[in-house]
């Protein structure tokens, strides 16, 4: 059994529960959110930082550590900042460079809640970008990372609330700009992110969701979870100062989606054996893809503890799934799967598995490994059937945040990428393959990290409401063609001296848009192998503990081989922050 294209009226079944196979390490990945009360985030609450934290010059800038520092059930921080960038190419047009002087003030708040029935992690710092030359560029980009659990009865009723927005580049073939990869407050944190992409080609991502959800402990016995989920997720490109989960413009993407889950875990009772079972049933509306959809799943996994470092498991179930789009996909398919767990230290763990799910047999791999105290190395590969709204929805679900603010996996503790792979926003659905991988390590006056993430999508069906309208809205590619995107960043942040901090980056990032085009001229004929180089170097200076100025320079180069598509630009920057 597999992918079957069926008329959009066939209805899609759950038509059977399947037995226990073979053995359990942790959890199974799912899309209600996988971090709960029973199951709490591997992300510890903030901690103050220490003199090897690089001092307050990283506090001011993420806003999330300074306020741990001061302790406290609740600490409000709020903050503002005020950049004045010179952009040689305001446009990003390879034929009509136009340079431009750019305001963007920022306005922030980090709120951290920590009381014994209500946990809350949230920044919130929407930038306002005003240029002087070129007023149509001028817009909104709402940037937000939260989290909250709330407990409503003890041991038994809970709700998690959470939410994620960034914009991130729309044409494929910008992946070394970073933009996206670091959701949340630090501007430190690498890449030269949104400033300096064009209003055309940006998108305004948004994705939030409510999950009450019941938990009971039979005892040793086991635990019972019954929960709902409702999400909204939107993807407008060139949003403009409309507020957030508002689909606006052309060639947005939107989705409402309804979920139900239940579960049920074997405790103590059964050890070293471990048993899980899951249900999970979700409908959703929206565009595209996302239109009458519907994912409904039973999952059977049986582990067993081999000793305190290595346990094995093997799973078994049934999925029956439902797309919208051209054409309308429906799988109806047993899934099936094996590996293990290695845990070789608290700080560390990997886990290695082989299986069928979504309708595609592959490896399944996820891990994160402590080298040292002070480095860390996690690493993803994940395989299945995805659309751009689906993908911005895992992350939520998974999304948990860092002493600096930033959105982080909460299982694995690597940074969650927002930018489509560097291949672009894409209404479509597609079988992809994708890896990801973050090694940092933090020395006296140092923090160093590498990012590397390779994605590759075949195309299942298309949305043919998206229509090209600007020159940096790829075309979604044919049915059966295959995209390529992967970036690599690179970070260096030093402590220069107690109020002086060096922060630089470089990346690199390969595309290739199979079948479809940015341009309208050569639609169907494919991007070709495009390059991007990107690289930025900074100094912060701090004037008090609470204010700091900062001045930049960014550069970044796209090459491609279609006629009028190399686009390269220079960034000059300077700016202040007030923490109040």
């Amino acid at each position: 059994m597999g992918v079957a294209i069926v008329p959009l009226g066939s209805p899609a079944r759950l038509t059977c529960a399947i037995a226990v196979c073979c053995l359990l390490g942790a959890r199974i990945a799912m899309a209600f959110p996988d971090t709960d009360a029973s199951n709490p985030s591997i992300i510890a609450n903030p901690t103050p930082p220490t003199e090897s934290d690089l001092r307050h010059q990283l506090q001011l800038q993420s806003g999330i550590g300074a306020a741990a520092a001061g302790g406290g059930a609740w600490t409000i921080l709020p903050a503002i900042g005020a950049e004045e960038y010179f952009t040689d190419n305001v446009l990003q047009s390879a034929t009509n460079r136009r340079w431009d002087l750019v305001t963007v003030v920022t306005p922030s708040i980090a709120v951290i809640g920590d009381v014994p029935n209500v946990q809350v992690n949230f920044n919130y710092s929407p930038q306002l970008r005003l240029d002087a030359r070129t007023p149509v560029e001028n817009g909104l980009t709402q940037q937000l990372a939260g989290t909250g659990q709330f407990t409503i009865i003890p041991d038994a009723f809970y709700v998690d609330m959470r939410a994620l927005a960034g914009g991130s580049p729309i044409a494929g073939g910008f992946g070394a700009l970073g933009a996206g990869q670091s959701l949340g407050a630090s501007q430190l944190s690498g890449g030269l992110g949104t400033e300096g992409l064009a209003k055309q080609n940006l998108a305004q991502t948004s994705s939030a969701s409510i999950s009450p959800y019941y938990l009971h402990r039979f005892g040793d016995f086991g635990t019972a979870k019954v929960g709902y989920e409702i999400n909204e997720t939107t993807i407008s490109p060139n949003a403009g100062y409309i507020p957030l989960l508002v689909p606006t413009g052309s060639n947005n993407q939107h989705s409402l989606t309804n979920q139900a889950v239940a579960q049920f875990e074997t405790g103590e009772q059964f050890a070293p054996y471990r048993y899980l079972v899951v249900a999970n049933a979700s409908q959703s509306t929206g565009s595209g893809v996302s239109h009458n959809s519907s994912q409904d799943t039973i999952n059977n996994e049986l582990g067993y503890e081999i000793n305190r470092s290595i346990s094995v498991y093997g799973n078994i179930g049934y999925e029956a799934l439902q797309f919208g789009g051209v054409p309308p996909t429906r799988v109806d398919d047993m899934t099936w799967g094996f590996g293990a767990t290695y845990q070789p230290n608290t700080d560390s763990q990997i886990r290695i598995g082989y299986g069928r799910q979504n309708g595609t047999t592959g490896v399944q791999f996820s891990g994160y490994y402590a080298i040292t105290p002070r480095t860390r190395i996690s690493a993803q590969y994940t395989t299945g059937l995805q659309s751009d709204v689906t993908q911005l929805q895992g992350q939520l679900d998974l999304a948990s945040l860092d002493q600096n603010g930033n959105a982080v996996d909460a299982q694995t503790g690597a940074p969650l990428f927002n930018a489509f792979g560097g291949i672009g926003a894409q209404g479509g659905l597609f079988r992809s393959k994708s890896f990801s991988m973050t090694a940092s390590t933090v020395l006296d006056r140092d923090q160093i990290s590498l990012s590397v993430q390779w994605s590759q999508q075949t195309t299942i069906a298309t949305d043919n409401a998206l229509v090209s309208t600007n020159p940096f809205n790829p075309a979604t590619p044919p049915v059966g063609s295959t995209s390529l995107g992967m970036t690599g960043i690179l970070t260096w942040i030093r402590s220069l001296s107690e109020d002086l901090t060096l922060n630089s980056s470089a990346s690199y990032g390969i595309s290739n848009i199979t079948g479809g085009s940015s341009t309208a001229s050569t639609a169907g004929a494919g991007t070709g192998r495009q390059t991007s180089i990107g690289a930025s170097v900074g100094l912060q200076y701090m004037l008090s503990q609470t204010l700091a100025t900062n001045v930049r320079y960014s550069y970044f180069i796209r090459e491609s081989p279609l006629p009028d598509q190399t686009i390269y630009e220079n960034l000059f920057l300077v700016g202040i922050n007030k923490q109040f």
